[in-house]
């Protein structure tokens, strides 16, 4: 039985937890659910003088709420829904309400449902779409469009859960290639759209200074735009473990965040003023990317990461850390089991807890500078904890990961300060000459050149599935 205050939070927060994941794989009885409520309830009530017991119950009782709360997450399909009229031809309004995802060959658009139109009838419908057109004409976020397709229902794309990945963004419904009228624009939010709006300025930005496939990949990098990054480049990110840098991913926020944070304190900046001085960049950058929900999970553990090495006691964080993880659960259940940027996120920051100093000692030697040092402990102990997750959900090893981003680790946190104070400075001076944009070449040129060479090894990575 857990005798200290922090354990016994903890063992709460993880029997909330261990309900959610009952409940992602099996569906319980809502009589059931609530049969098994009330016994534990009237036993909590009668054994509450007995410690074991009190905690025993209560976590049974814990257990039962995150069941709950993972089934009352699920769909409701009625009428007013619009995935109830998946598998039929309607005629619908909707509003954009995240920018275009651009790929080489087509866009993406996600559409919130405003009223439809089904055997004459117009009915007031809410929910999300997913839309595949072409390329052309293009489209934007708050653009109000009548769409007439026939609606969809998400399933598995071999042997990839293409329903489960899109229930992370609440879609259940999606059409491809409808005929789209364009009725209105400017109609989502405002803030949301200046910020999008500034977004596309700097990719704008980037195209017109650095040449391709850079300019693709720091689009990628800095801004989660991963439009035009060529296939067999993709490739070789897989190949070599290194997709994550091409993502807005929590493995990639968090070892950033930690290498920023730990190079700020060696070069003498307090650790209160390196703490608030990541933070506000963090803060930054998610206003920048326009507060996607992955990238907030994302965000929160990075920050979870500097908050570590600012207590400079690791070890002490795990409590924040289940809170945090529990507290993403809480919002969207469905994150448990089906987001893999969360659960790779969360396992870098545990990698952080409790083998950050053990590699901190291993690398504790005058060979290595201590930027690089630093990259090779910080991108080592993530890795370490996020490698049995990485071969389970992929089924591939990549021999060459480990040397692969120790080699390129250490440049992505210059890259990211310096390619944020160049860029807004490129908008705020538009004349800026393009010699600035020099550096961000260079060091994206060395990132591709080591990704290539890694890549054409024999052996690079090995397929377990």
């Amino acid at each position: 039985m857990p005798r200290s205050s922090a354990k016994i939070f903890r063992y709460f927060l993880i029997c909330f937890v261990v309900g959610i994941a009952i409940a992602s794989f099996f569906r319980v009885d809502y009589f059931y659910l609530y049969c098994l409520g009330l016994v534990f309830l009237v036993l909590l009530i009668l054994f509450w003088r007995k410690p074991f017991y009190r905690f025993l119950f209560f976590g049974g009782f814990l257990i039962l709420s995150g069941i709950l709360r993972y089934q009352i997450s699920l769909p409701m399909t009625d009428e007013s829904k619009i995935w109830f009229y998946n598998n039929s031809k309607v005629s619908f309004t909707g509003v954009i309400i995240e920018p275009p995802d651009v790929r080489i060959n087509q866009q993406k658009l996600v559409a919130e449902s405003k009223n439809l139109i089904f055997n004459s009838k117009k009915l007031t419908v809410s929910g999300r779409v997913l839309i595949n057109i072409n390329l052309y004409p293009p489209y934007q976020y708050g653009d109000l469009l009548e769409i007439n397709c026939a609606l969809k229902k998400p399933g598995k794309i071999n042997e990839f859960a293409y329903d489960r990945y899109l229930a992370l963004s609440r879609i259940y419904a999606y059409c491809s290639y409808p005929k789209i009228k364009l009725l209105s624009q400017n109609q989502g939010k405002f803030a949301l759209n200046e910020i999008y709006q500034i977004k596309q300025d700097l990719i704008e930005k980037i195209s017109f200074n650095l040449a391709e496939p850079q300019a693709s990949l720091f689009a990628a990098i800095i801004l989660g735009s991963r439009r035009g990054i060529p296939a067999i480049l993709n490739d070789k990110f897989n190949l070599t473990g290194t997709t994550h840098l091409i993502a807005i991913s929590g493995l990639n926020i968090t070892i950033i965040a930690a290498i920023l944070m730990s190079i700020c304190l060696n070069l003498y900046l307090s650790r209160k003023k390196s703490f608030w001085l990541i933070s506000i960049f963090l803060i930054f950058y998610l206003i920048i990317i326009g507060f996607p929900a992955s990238a907030v999970r994302a965000g929160m553990m990075g920050w979870l990461a500097i908050l570590a090495i600012y207590f400079g006691r690791l070890n002490r964080l795990t409590n924040a850390l289940i809170l945090a993880g529990a507290l993403m659960i809480l919002i969207n259940p469905l994150i448990l089991r089906d987001d893999v940027g969360f659960q790779l996120s969360f396992l870098a920051v545990l990698g952080m807890v409790y083998f950050l100093p053990f590699f901190k000692k291993f690398f504790k030697t005058n060979i290595f500078n201590w930027v690089v040092k630093e990259a090779m402990a910080v991108t080592l102990a993530a890795q370490a904890a996020t490698l049995p997750l990485l071969i389970y959900h992929f089924g591939r090893v990549s021999i060459v990961a480990p040397l692969t981003n120790l080699l390129i680790v250490s440049a992505l946190p210059f890259l990211t300060v310096y390619g944020f104070i160049v860029l807004f400075s490129n908008l705020i001076f538009p004349n800026l000459p393009a010699y600035f944009f020099w550096p961000i070449w260079l060091m994206l040129t060395y990132i591709v050149k080591v990704i290539e060479i890694f890549a054409a090894l024999p052996f690079a990575s090995v397929l377990l599935k």
